[in-house]
C-alpha cells in the first residue's frame, strides 16, 4: 500500500492535480495505442465518449492516480466519474491513503456450522430454523468500502420480516411479482426474503450504473417488469427518477417502493404465517437478445442444486465463502448466497463495483476471513492476474482457499496459469480450481470436476473439429490447435446427454447440442410457452443452447450453437475470432464481436467481426483492420469478410459483460452500428416523451383518485359529524342505536362498499345479548353497527382509537352511555358499564384486542364482559368479520374490492354465575367458533349450553394445566 501523506489543501491541491491528472490519463491512453484520444485529453473530456476508457481501463486510472498521489479515492468514482473534473472534485475530498489495518475486522463464528437442514422444503423454513436454533451466529460479513457490518441470523429474519409486512401491508396478494432492483448490500437480502416471507415471488434485476446508457437501460428492464407483470417494485432513494421513468410503461406496477418504506410500514405488525409462492423466484436471462426470458425456479429446484454443489465441492461444516458477484444473477445469488445460507456457513460479500475498482479487495476478503471457497468468472482472476500490485499483496494468505470455482463464462487456460503463477507464493494452490460448467435454466450449477486436482485442459486438432466436429487429440508437432477445459460430470440425480441435430445420441469426442435433466431443471420461462417449447426435449430433457462434447466421461464447452459460424464448411466459434482480433495493437480488449450473416450470393455465412478502437485517424483505422485481418486468418484459417471498427462503448453487452452478438448483428444489418451519445438528461427526456401519453393517462388517473378520496373523506366527516351530534341529543340508546345505524349504511353506499350478512337467523333479537367478534377495521365496524339487530353499545374506547376523528366522534357515545369510557379505568368500571347496558335491554360488543388479520383462535378478548355474560345468563354469539379483497355474492362482476363479510354463529348461553374458571374455558369455546367461521365451517346447529361447554373428561392435571395455561395468557390484562 502507498504511504498515508498528508493531503494539501484544496485551493492548493486543485492548481496542481488537474494538470498532473490530465499528464496520467494521456501517458495511460498512449500505452493503449490511442494516441489521438491522448491529445485531445482535457478536463471536461468524457472518459466514455471522447476518451474510450472502459471499466478495465478505469480501474487502471485509479490504481495510478492513487499511487501517483498517495491518496485513496471513492471506489464509485472509477465506475461513475464520467469526466476528468469529477475525478478533480474527488481528489479535492480524498483523504490520504490507508493503511491494511483500515479493512473491516472478519470474526469468524467460534462453533462450526451447524448440521445442513434435513428434509428442507423451502429457504424460508430454512431462514426461520437458522433464526432460532443459532440466532446470533453471523450468515454476512458485508464489505462496504473501508468498514462493514455483520448480520446474524436473527437480524436477517427480523429486518426481512418487517418488510415482508410492509409489503402485505400495501396488498401484496399471494404469487404477486416483485422486482428487485437493488445494489449489493443490506437493503438486496431484506427485500429478497421479505418477498418470499410474503408470499411473492421475487424478481431480481441489476441497478442502473452507467448514467450515459439509462434509455438503453430503461427500456430494456421495462421488458423484462413488464413480462414479469411486476406489482411492486422495491429500489432506492438515487435512482428514484429512473424509478419513475420505468412505471410510466408498467400497467401492472401499483408502486414503486424503497426497503426503508415497507420496514417502517410493516415495524411493529406481527407476519402471520403466508403460504410461499409456487416459485420461488424468477431469474432473468442476461442474454444477447432484446427478449429476455424469465427463468421459472421453485425452492425445490434451488434445494437441489445448493445441495448437489455442497456434495461435489464435499462442504465441511468449517468452510467459509467469500464472493463479490452481483446479487441479481444466479452464481452470486444462489452459488454463493443461498449455498452459504443453506448449510449455515458465514459468507463475506461485497459489491461488484468494491471488485472492480480495487481487485486485491478480493484476495484480501479471502486472506481476512479465512475463505475455503468462492466462485468468480474467469476475467475475474484475470484482472487480478495483471492488474494487482505486488504492493497491495503483501499480507495476504490465500492458503485457506480449497475451492475455486471458474464458471459462468469460457474457462482460458492460460488465464488459468497466469492466476496460478502470479498468487503460488501468496498460498494459492492450482489444485484449488473447480472449473464448471452451469446455466440459469439448471439453477445454477450442472457439472463439477473432481476436487483437489489441476485443472484438465483437452488439446484437440482445430482442421478436424472445425470441419467434421470431432475432437481429436494433438499432437505435439501439430500447430493448429484448440484447447478445451473440462468441466466434469453432471450433479448427483442429473444427467447430460450430447445429440445431434436429430437428437440422436452421440460417442465421446464428437461435438453436438447439451441436453440436461435433473430436479434443478426449470418447469420453463415466466409467461413464454413458447421459449419454452423451443427448449424442451421429449423424455424431461432440456436443451442448454450451448454445443459441446465428452472426454473421459467428463463435458467441454465449444460455444453456443446460435453464435457458430459456418463458413465454407467450417463451424467457427466466434471466441476464437474475438479473442484472435483483440491482439491486435488498438483494438479494446473485451469489445469485440465476430458473428455470421448470410451470404445468399455465396450460399453460405459471411465472416463478419466488429471491434472498437478508440483511433479516428483513417490511416491507423486501416492499418487495424488489416492488422486484424491478419491475425484472424492465422487463427482460424479464414480471413473475415467484413472488419467494422466503431468508437468506444458502441458494442452492447449484457449486465454480466458478455457481448450481445444477436443485436449487434442485428445493427450491422440495419447499418446502425454507430449510435450517437446523449447526455443523460436528454435520455430521460427522450423516455418522458416516449411514454408521455401513459404518463397524462396516470397523472388524470391519479388526480381522479385524489379527488375522489377528498370528496370521500368530506362524506365520512360530514355524516360523522351530523350523526356524532344527532345521537347525542337522543334521550335514550334505543332512539340513538337506529341513527347511527343509518348512517354507517349511507358511508357503506357512498364509499362503494357491499356487505354480505349470514347467520343472523341465530339471533334472538328480543334478548340482549354479547357480541364477541375478532379484530375488524373501521369498515369492518360500521357494517357491525348495521348489521346487529336491537340496541347494540359498545364495550371498551380501546376500539375506536384506529378510526378517523369523525367516525370515532360519531361512535363515541356507544362505549360513554353506562358510564366512562376510559379503558384505563378499574376492572370493575367495565363490568358495571357491562352490566348495567344488558340489564336495561341493551346487547354490546366485545372486539378482540388483537392485530387486523390475526388468527381467530388467537384472538385476546377481555374476561370482563364473559364472566358478566355468565353471570346474567345472557347469550354470547361468536362473530366474524372480515374486509377487504374478498369474493362476495351480489357484488357485479364479481368485484369484491369494498366488500365485508359479517357470519354470526350459534348462541352460547352460559350459567357460570360470573366464575373466572368458567369464563376462561367460554373463551376458549369462542375461539373455536371464531376458527370455524373464518374457514366458512358453521357451527353446530344445536345451542351451546353450560353443559356442552365442559370439556371433554381428561386427567385432573392435564385439565390444571390447561386452565393455568390460559390465566397466564390472560393474566396481565385480568
Amino acid at each position: 500500500m502507498p504511504t498515508p501523506s498528508q493531503n494539501p489543501e484544496p485551493s492548493a491541491q486543485r492548481s496542481t492535480v488537474e494538470p498532473l491528472l490530465v499528464s496520467i490519463v494521456r501517458d495511460l491512453l498512449n500505452e493503449l495505442g490511442s494516441q489521438e484520444a491522448a491529445r485531445k485529453v482535457t478536463l471536461k473530456s468524457s472518459l466514455d465518449r471522447d476518451l474510450g476508457l472502459g471499466s478495465l481501463e478505469r480501474v487502471e486510472l485509479l490504481v495510478r492516480v492513487e499511487k501517483r498521489l498517495s491518496v485513496r479515492l471513492p471506489d464509485e468514482i472509477a465506475q461513475r466519474g464520467d469526466s476528468l473534473s469529477d475525478w478533480v472534485q474527488a481528489l479535492s475530498r480524498a483523504g490520504s491513503s490507508k493503511p491494511d489495518s483500515s479493512r473491516w475486522p472478519i470474526r469468524q463464528p467460534a462453533a462450526p456450522a451447524p448440521e445442513a437442514p434435513a428434509g428442507a422444503k423451502s429457504f424460508s423454513g430454512i431462514l426461520r430454523q437458522h433464526a432460532d436454533a443459532i440466532p446470533d451466529r453471523v450468515q454476512i460479513h458485508l464489505l462496504e468500502g473501508d468498514g462493514g457490518q455483520d448480520i446474524s441470523y436473527s437480524h436477517l429474519l427480523e429486518r426481512s420480516s418487517e418488510v415482508a409486512a410492509g409489503l402485505l401491508a400495501a396488498g401484496l396478494a399471494p404469487n404477486d411479482t416483485v422486482a428487485i432492483m437493488l445494489p449489493t448490500g443490506e437493503d438486496f437480502f431484506y427485500s429478497f426474503l421479505g418477498v418470499m416471507l410474503a408470499g411473492g415471488i421475487g424478481v431480481p434485476i441489476y441497478p442502473p450504473t452507467r448514467p450515459d446508457q439509462i434509455e438503453e437501460y430503461v427500456r430494456r428492464q421495462t421488458l423484462i417488469l413488464s413480462n414479469a407483470e411486476v406489482r411492486f417494485l422495491i429500489s432506492f432513494d438515487r435512482v428514484r427518477a429512473v424509478s419513475k421513468v420505468m412505471r410510466l410503461g408498467l400497467p401492472s406496477l401499483v408502486d414503486v417502493t424503497t426497503v426503508a418504506a415497507l420496514r417502517s410500514q410493516g415495524r411493529g405488525e406481527r407476519l402471520s404465517s403466508v403460504a410461499g409462492a409456487e416459485i420461488f423466484f424468477i431469474q432473468y436471462t442476461s442474454g444477447s437478445t432484446g427478449d429476455p426470458k424469465g427463468v421459472m425456479l421453485t425452492h425445490a429446484n434451488v434445494l437441489a442444486n445448493v445441495q448437489g454443489i455442497g456434495g461435489a465441492v464435499q462442504a465441511n461444516r468449517d468452510d467459509v465463502v467469500v464472493s463479490w458477484l452481483p446479487l441479481y444473477h444466479d452464481m452470486g445469488l444462489i452459488g454463493s448466497w443461498l449455498f452459504s445460507l443453506f448449510y449455515g456457513f458465514p459468507i463475506t460479500i461485497m459489491s461488484p463495483l468494491a471488485f472492480l475498482s480495487r481487485p486485491e479487495r478480493w484476495l484480501w476478503a479471502m486472506s481476512d476471513s479465512g475463505g475455503t471457497l468462492s466462485p468468480a468468472p474467469n476475467f475475474s482472476y484475470e484482472l487480478c492476474a495483471r492488474k494487482i500490485s505486488d504492493e497491495s499483496m503483501e499480507g495476504v494468505d490465500l492458503s485457506t482457499w480449497r475451492i475455486a470455482i471458474n464458471a459462468g463464462e469460457p474457462v482460458l487456460p492460460d488465464t488459468l496459469e497466469r492466476f496460478a503463477e502470479r498468487f503460488e507464493p501468496r498460498g494459492f494452490r492450482a489444485e484449488s480450481y473447480v472449473p464448471c460448467y452451469g446455466l440459469a435454466e439448471c439453477s445454477v450449477a450442472l457439472t463439477f470436476p473432481p476436487i483437489n486436482r489441476r485443472p484438465v485442459i483437452d488439446t484437440i486438432r482445430r482442421d478436424i473439429f472445425e470441419t467434421q466436429g470431432r475432437a481429436e487429440k494433438a499432437t505435439p508437432e501439430q500447430g493448429s490447435v484448440l484447447r478445451f477445459v473440462a468441466n466434469g460430470a453432471a450433479l448427483p440425480d442429473h444427467e447430460i446427454r450430447i445429440v445431434d441435430d436429430h437428437l440422436n445420441a452421440l460417442a465421446e469426442r464428437t461435438e453436438g447440442r447439451v441436453l440436461f435433466r435433473g430436479p434443478s431443471k426449470t418447469t420453463g420461462y415466466y409467461k413464454n410457452p413458447e421459449a419454452t417449447a423451443a427448449v424442451a426435449v421429449s423424455g424431461g430433457w432440456m436443451d442448454t443452447g450451448d454445443l459441446g462434447y465428452l472426454a473421459g466421461g467428463e463435458l467441454h464447452i465449444t460455444g453456443r450453437k446460435k453464435d457458430c459460424i459456418i463458413k465454407a464448411g467450417h463451424n467457427i466459434m466466434p471466441q476464437e475470432v474475438e479473442a484472435a482480433a483483440a491482439e491486435v495493437s488498438g483494438v479494446r480488449k473485451g469489445c469485440v464481436a465476430a458473428f455470421g450473416v448470410i451470404d445468399p450470393k455465396s450460399g453460405t455465412e459471411s465472416l463478419v467481426v466488429v471491434a472498437e478502437t478508440r483511433s479516428s485517424d483513417p490511416a491507423a483505422k486501416a492499418h487495424i483492420r488489416s492488422r486484424i485481418i491478419s491475425q484472424v486468418s492465422d487463427r482460424v484459417g479464414l480471413p473475415p469478410d467484413h472488419v467494422a471498427l466503431v468508437p468506444p462503448q458502441t458494442i452492447p453487452k449484457t449486465s454480466s459483460g458478455k457481448i450481445r452478438r444477436g443485436e449487434v448483428r442485428s445493427r450491422f444489418e440495419n447499418s446502425r452500428l454507430e449510435r450517437k451519445k446523449r447526455a443523460p438528461w436528454v435520455q430521460i427526456a427522450r423516455l418522458w416523451r416516449d411514454n408521455l401519453g401513459t404518463w397524462t393517462r396516470l397523472s388524470l388517473g391519479a388526480a381522479a383518485i385524489a379527488c375522489q378520496a377528498a370528496f370521500r373523506w368530506f362524506v365520512v366527516m360530514k355524516v360523522g359529524v351530523t350523526a356524532g351530534l344527532m345521537v347525542r341529543l337522543a334521550p335514550t340508546p334505543a332512539l340513538m342505536v337506529p341513527i347511527l345505524r343509518a348512517a354507517a349504511r349511507l358511508l357503506r353506499v357512498l364509499r362503494s362498499g357491499h356487505l354480505e350478512v349470514t347467520g343472523i337467523d341465530n339471533i334472538h333479537r328480543e334478548e340482549p345479548a354479547l357480541w364477541v367478534a375478532n379484530r375488524p377495521d373501521d369498515r369492518g365496524l360500521l357494517a357491525l353497527i348495521e348489521a346487529m339487530p336491537g340496541t347494540t353499545l359498545i364495550a371498551e374506547e380501546r376500539v375506536l382509537r384506529s378510526l378517523p376523528w369523525p367516525l370515532s366522534f360519531m361512535l363515541e357515545p356507544l362505549v360513554s352511555w353506562y358510564g366512562s369510557a376510559d379503558s384505563n379505568a378499574a376492572a370493575g368500571s367495565l363490568q358495571s358499564r357491562v352490566r348495567r347496558a344488558i340489564q336495561e335491554g341493551c346487547s354490546v360488543l366485545v372486539v378482540s384486542d388483537s392485530p387486523l388479520e390475526t388468527d381467530p383462535v388467537r384472538s385476546r378478548f377481555r374476561l370482563e364482559p364473559i364472566q358478566v355474560a355468565g353471570e346474567l345468563k345472557c347469550p354470547l354469539y361468536p362473530v366474524y368479520v372480515r374486509a377487504g379483497d374478498v369474493p362476495a355474492n351480489g357484488v357485479s362482476g364479481g368485484a369484491a374490492r369494498h366488500c365485508t363479510v359479517i357470519r354470526a354463529g350459534h348462541g352460547l348461553r352460559a350459567s357460570g354465575n360470573g366464575d373466572p374458571e368458567h369464563a376462561v374455558l367460554l373463551r376458549h369455546r369462542i375461539r373455536e367458533a371464531l376458527r370455524g367461521l373464518c374457514n366458512a365451517k358453521p357451527p353446530r346447529t344445536e345451542s351451546v349450553t353450560a353443559e356442552t361447554l365442559a370439556p371433554p373428561p381428561r386427567p385432573e392435571k392435564a385439565h390444571a394445566k390447561e386452565n393455568s395455561l390460559l390465566q397466564e395468557e390472560e393474566g396481565p390484562r385480568r
